[in-house]
């Protein structure tokens, strides 16, 4: 059995997941757009020469539908 880990940062009052993170010095600036579309990210973000390639963690929304209002004891 194996563990999966996300790293989850606070950026501008809004979470991301990391996904990669690599050296500004490793791609040209040219090609960071189709590196992020690449790896399916939403946002790039750049701090001390470091490109972090995040996913933003959307806001909840409470969702209402009439059609989940039970009625209890359900039976059966």
């Amino acid at each position: 059995m194996f563990n999966i880990t996300k790293q989850v940062f606070n950026h501008n009052d809004a979470l991301y997941i990391l996904k990669r993170h690599i050296k500004e010095s490793t791609i040209p600036e040219d090609q960071v757009q189709s590196y992020k579309k690449y790896l399916g990210c939403d946002t790039v973000l750049k701090k001390d020469g470091v490109y972090y390639f995040v996913n933003k963690i959307e806001e909840a929304q409470i969702v209402e539908d009439k059609y989940l209002q039970l009625e209890l004891p359900l039976e059966f």
